[in-house]
């Protein structure tokens, strides 16, 4: 049996992709809420970049680049429902404008996805973690 190559990469979907990235995060760094958060987490943005570049290749092309787990970093970061629910409301606009179909439709059900579901498990295990630490 062998296993299937991996998706070639199109220069035009990596050239949109990383024009989207580029504009959300030229819009959450300048945000109130998300503003804060990312410029408090982010010490080289070149490489956060590139590694979103990488994220939304794989989530929307099928590309391998991506390989780590992009759930735990989060959890060092003081977040809210809101701030996922900001996060989307500034993902879903940079999506639509930048991205060609079908990664802009991929793109959106992502964010949407994304938002709920991160944002539930987020708060969550935020309030899980205190209360192992208050019970220590």
């Amino acid at each position: 049996m062998t296993s299937a190559a991996p998706p070639t990469e199109n220069p035009e979907h990596e050239a949109a992709i990383d024009a989207c990235v580029r504009a959300f995060y030229d819009l959450a760094r300048a945000d109130d809420l998300l503003g804060p958060v990312f410029n408090g987490a982010i010490r080289d943005w070149a490489a956060h970049l590139k590694t979103m570049n990488d994220f939304w290749s794989g989530a929307l092309t099928g590309t391998t680049r991506y390989q780590a787990a992009p759930f735990p970093p989060h959890l060092k970061l003081d977040m809210t429902q809101d701030h996922f629910d900001r996060w989307r409301d500034l993902w879903l606009p940079a999506a639509q404008k930048y991205l060609p179909e079908p990664l802009r439709s991929k793109a959106v059900s992502a964010g949407e996805h994304m938002a709920h579901c991160w944002g539930r498990a987020y708060v969550t295990m935020k309030a899980q973690m205190k209360e192992m630490e208050a019970a220590k």
